[in-house]
């Protein structure tokens, strides 16, 4: 029986394969290699980890389906276990976005050399799409899927040197609807400028969980017995609610106009 993806790891497929080599950073179980794998849309899988356990669990995943022989197991950090050129195609799925964006800046060399590099950061995809945009990596593809009531994002990245031009138009849309060019940025780093345009559901789901935890941390603050001395915080979180309420309206806008 073929590897039964979910919907996160099944997006995270859909924008990583076909390729010829895929690398799988913090692999667990291999279950994007295996699934690769068995339905011809790579070659050679590369599957790494930090910890000698998942990748027991990984080889043995392989081996029990036969393809132990076309994968290759290692352990080590980041991207640290890889060649420079080795993978056309590097995914790291379930980390964090900030150990994301300090394996790419840590072996930028590595990175450079993919085809393409396929994130889906467990939080902090702001810091992951700021560092990408620095080195000059530019937005292939970003996708917004939930599962079990969670929202998730995919990032598929390639590296063209220079500004990537995916932000423009989107930053002038937000403008259009009251953020100042900083909050506009701001918006764009932690949603992504690709997302912005789109009105998927898996946008919305997210929008609004962000959107209902923001205020919550504004009622707290506001219930606080020394409020005035979280003023500095309560004006960063209006803010915030500002943005978000700004990126529902656009999903909203562009989801009618379709």
């Amino acid at each position: 029986m073929a590897m039964d993806l979910g919907p996160r790891l099944r997006a995270v497929a859909e924008l990583a394969l076909p390729c010829e080599t895929l690398a799988d950073i913090g692999t667990d179980h291999a279950y994007l290699p295996v699934f690769a794998l068995e339905a011809g849309m790579t070659r050679r899988a590369i599957a790494t980890d930090v910890r000698e356990g998942p990748l027991s669990q990984a080889r043995a995943h392989l081996a029990a389906r036969g393809l132990l022989s076309r994968a290759s197991i290692r352990l080590g950090d980041g991207l640290e276990p890889l060649q420079v050129g080795e993978a056309d195609v590097i995914v790291s799925a379930g980390l964090g976005g900030r150990a994301q964006a300090d394996m790419v800046e840590r072996r930028e060399d590595i990175a450079r050399s993919a085809r393409r590099l396929v994130f889906q950061p467990m939080g902090a995809g702001h810091v992951l799409r700021q560092t990408l945009y620095r080195l000059g990596f530019h937005l292939a593809a970003e996708e917004a899927v939930c599962e079990a009531d969670k929202p998730y994002e995919i990032i598929a990245a390639e590296y063209r040197g220079g500004p990537d031009p995916a932000y423009s138009v989107p930053l002038s849309h937000l403008c259009d609807r009251g953020l100042r060019p900083d909050e506009a940025w701001e918006a764009l780093w932690m949603v992504g400028p690709l997302l912005c345009l789109a009105s998927a559901p898996g946008l919305r789901c997210r929008i609004e969980a962000e959107v209902r935890r923001t205020e919550r941390a504004m009622a707290r603050v506001e219930r606080s017995d020394h409020r005035a001395l979280h003023a500095a915080q309560l004006e960063l979180l209006a803010r915030r609610k500002k943005i978000w309420n700004a990126l529902l309206a656009r999903w909203e806008e562009d989801r009618t106009c379709r």
